[in-house]
């Protein structure tokens, strides 16, 4: 991975408990590391088969321990939570598939 291309600063929020997580008050910020974000495009998912969805991003970092597909990631003022996470440690970074998760600052669910 090259560093230069890690050049967006984003937020990683991490569930307090394992109860429902309606709100952001469920959550507490853990962290914000640099990363490599790429909105998925309409052509990106039909070429992959993926079901259309709007609000769709890839997300390259670090390898970072400890993080699931039970955070939220927080990029450019909306929160996106992890549809799928694919590690390499021999490369050290994680590929997040994450899509918009409809919690926005005023801590309720908006879809």
């Amino acid at each position: 991975m090259e560093t230069g291309t890690l050049n967006e600063r984003i937020q990683i929020y991490e569930p307090k408990s394992e109860r429902n997580l309606t709100s952001l008050d469920d959550y507490e910020l853990s962290g914000s590391v640099w990363a490599n974000v790429r909105a998925v495009t309409t052509r990106d998912q039909m070429r992959s088969g993926i079901d259309i969805q709007s609000g769709q991003i890839t997300v390259l970092i670090r390898y970072l321990s400890g993080l699931s597909d039970d955070c939220l990631i927080r990029w450019q003022e909306k929160f996106f939570s992890i549809d799928n996470l694919s590690a390499d440690r021999h490369r050290g970074e994680i590929l997040l598939g994450c899509s918009y998760s409809g919690l926005n600052d005023n801590q309720r669910i908006t879809t």
